[in-house]
């Protein structure tokens, strides 16, 4: 038997083209931080998004409803610049032949589809999201645009600025709570997101645990929300766990960050080919995100 096409289209082709803007939608916005933040598409490599502000509550009100003094809404606009970021991966067919995959190849040695596709390009996206995440808050000066904890330490004169403190089960709770009363007195009364590291978020949820916040008849709003969130009990604050990295958090309120990507033009793209010259099945995604903090002077920079 012979097989006269050469430069066939693999299963792993199919499996991209035909889930592309899911596959590069959980790159970009796949883990539990972009629901919490603002996103602007569309962004090529910088734009401009807009900020206002009205006026902080003692001043914007005048006495007598004959008064004709009128305030001013200072508006702003902030640049959001995104980065370019890929990946490109290859794989010989010829060395799942050499593993318990061999079984389920197809006999002789074609291998237009090997069964391994889907898991190779899952298992990277995964990957990919987690490091689109640690860039949107780590990104620094060998990045082309600033992460969220650069951009805060830069404006750190106007931050209010809390002592990080490594979170344990037995003081996690009233570390967390120091965050939530360093909050500035505008978000006092507003529902606010404090953005953990993996370590202190576990130990948040293990002191919870301990302290028996997770007893409906003691206090429901204990649960946790989703895999990654929880409330902590008798505040407005959702925790989070982030990649913010190590001796960091943050706590402000999850739209003064900005996610900026150019997810559904034609630079956010997944293909996957046949490489006749080296034998090879290729996987390549390329997308670009970015990150501003709109106003550092309502956030509480921890570090």
């Amino acid at each position: 038997m012979e097989n006269y096409k050469f430069s066939f289209i693999n299963n792993m082709a199919d499996f991209v083209k035909a889930n592309e803007t899911e596959l590069l939608s959980k790159i970009v916005i796949g883990t539990s931080v972009a629901d919490y933040v603002s996103i602007f598409p569309g962004i090529k490599y910088a734009e401009k998004v807009p900020a206002f502000e009205t006026g902080d509550i003692d001043s914007i009100v005048s006495t007598g409803h004959c008064s004709t003094t009128f305030g001013d809404i200072t508006m702003t606009e902030k640049q959001l610049t995104v980065c370019d970021y890929n990946i490109q991966k290859a794989y010989c067919a010829e060395s799942l032949a050499k593993t318990i995959m061999g079984l389920r190849m197809q006999a002789g040695s074609y291998n237009e589809e090997t069964g391994a596709e889907e898991a190779f390009i899952t298992d990277l996206v995964a990957k990919a999201a987690v490091f689109n995440e640690r860039k949107f808050f780590q990104a620094d000066a060998s990045d082309c645009a600033l992460g969220i904890n650069a951009q805060l330490d830069a404006a750190s004169a106007s931050t209010v600025n809390v002592a990080y403190t490594a979170m344990t089960p037995s003081n996690a709770i009233e570390v967390a709570q120091t965050y939530v009363l360093a909050l500035p007195e505008a978000l006092k009364y507003n529902p606010t997101v404090v953005f953990l590291n993996r370590s202190d978020f576990q130990a948040l949820v293990l002191g919870l645990l301990n302290a028996n916040y997770y007893n409906p008849q003691y206090d429901p709003s204990g649960a946790l929300i989703s895999p990654m969130a929880l409330q902590i009990p008798a505040t407005n604050t959702l925790a989070i766990s982030s990649e913010i990295g190590s001796g960091r958090a943050l706590l402000t309120y999850g739209t003064n960050l900005a996610m900026g990507t150019d997810l559904m033009t034609d630079s956010a793209q997944a293909s996957s080919w046949w490489s006749p010259d080296d034998q090879n099945y290729k996987l390549s995604m390329k997308w670009r995100m970015g990150s501003l903090v709109f106003f550092p002077e309502l956030a509480v920079r921890v570090a």
